[in-house]
């Protein structure tokens, strides 16, 4: 939508939109949990993965600042949160989708709904079949999207038209999904939010390896956990993976002893589930006794008894990965078309006049508005690749 919106209002002529679904922005309206997280005021290349290569020279020719002017542009109204998030001031993802659409049909942008499409090649000029007939074009843009959430129309297709075209696919994975784990002790914590630093460890040749670290909100779910942290990490995850939590990141495990030897000095008597009380929340406080062996009947005495273990515990709450939720459950795709394929303003190098953008290709960002920023960024900046290419043709 951005890249057609940009074309249409440069002057070029003929910009067609071909949408499997039957109205356009279904995704987009579901972005955000429907709020429409956009962008990010701590907007940086660092929050974007890629193992091929990076997104900051396309940020750099369309950042936030020009997106929220744009946007601004189209008629919308846009604010931050407190850490950052930028929303419309509706929180509503669909206000976005409709700021859009109403600017393609002012724009005279052609939007073909309920096109599936089945083939695409390149003679001359590009033939696109669907099954509603053949569309010819000078210029392809590939904006098919990923694998992730393929109940909103995303379901692979645009891997298969890039690699009809020479281009390779790196390996594919959900991402900002939530986590299954161990079901053992954990129930108990459904709907608990805690800001926890973790590790992801994976044994490799007989010794523990260090996938992923980071820090952020971890929310348990009855499946297992959730938030804004495990959606960083699952990325990386793989099944039979370890998570250790640390309940308490922001202090050192010997201040933490020495405050509950004092603690258990002081209330000896009163029974060992005050131990942890106005120390983590007080059913992580259960759950981490209960892994200790210490029953909340016992008193706290008993409980300082293994208090070096209860610390350990508490910085370093192991969890057992597994099965993973799959694209059906995830926000966004990690990887797809090779960067190394593109030029720095994503046309093919295997195909000319063939642009590929969007989460199709190989860079995916971290939750809060760095994927949608990225989406609307290389729509923007393949459009004037195009714009351009088409002036100097003339």
């Amino acid at each position: 939508m951005m890249c057609a919106l940009r074309l249409a209002e440069s002057g070029v002529r003929g910009v067609a939109i071909l949408e499997k679904n039957e109205r356009l922005g279904r995704k987009l309206s579901a972005t955000g949990n429907g709020q429409g997280n956009v962008t990010n005021e701590d907007m940086a290349s660092r929050h974007y993965f890629s193992s091929t290569g990076s997104a900051e020279n396309v940020l750099k020719r369309f950042g936030k600042s020009d997106l929220l002017q744009y946007l601004s542009k189209l008629g919308g109204l846009f604010g931050a949160d407190e850490v950052g998030r930028v929303y419309p001031a509706s929180r509503q993802a669909s206000s976005v989708t409709d700021l859009f659409r109403f600017a393609l049909a002012r724009a005279g942008v052609r939007v073909l709904t309920g096109e599936t499409v089945l083939e695409v090649r390149k003679g001359a000029d590009f033939s696109v079949r669907t099954k509603n007939g053949e569309y010819g074009a000078k210029y392809l843009v590939l904006a098919c999207g990923g694998k992730a959430s393929p109940h909103f129309g995303s379901d692979g297709d645009g891997y298969r038209f890039a690699s009809s075209f020479g281009h390779t696919i790196t390996p594919l994975f959900p991402s900002l999904v939530r986590l299954r784990t161990e079901q053992t002790d954990i129930r108990a914590l459904k709907g608990i939010r805690s800001y926890c630093a973790a590790e992801l460890i994976r044994k490799e040749g007989g010794r523990d390896k260090t996938i992923a670290v980071g820090r952020g909100d971890v929310l348990f779910t009855d499946a297992g956990v959730s938030g804004d942290l495990i959606f960083r990490l699952s990325a990386f995850c793989a099944q039979g993976d370890k998570l250790y939590l640390n309940f308490l990141p922001d202090f050192s495990k010997e201040s933490v002893f020495s405050l509950l030897s004092e603690k258990a000095r002081y209330y000896a008597e009163l029974g060992a589930e005050d131990l942890l009380r106005g120390v983590v929340n007080s059913a992580i406080g259960r759950v981490v006794l209960k892994r200790c062996g210490i029953s909340s009947a016992v008193s706290i005495r008993k409980a300082a008894a293994v208090l070096p273990t209860i610390v350990k515990m508490l910085f370093a709450f192991e969890l057992t990965i597994g099965k993973s939720e799959g694209f059906e459950n995830a926000q966004v795709t990690k990887g797809g078309v090779s960067m190394r394929e593109l030029d720095d303003r994503l046309m093919s190098k295997k195909c000319d006049r063939l642009y590929i953008i969007g989460e199709t290709v190989d860079v995916d960002g971290e939750c809060g508005g760095y994927n949608l920023q990225w989406a609307f960024s290389s729509g923007a900046v393949a459009a004037e690749a195009i714009k351009e290419r088409e002036c100097n043709a003339v």
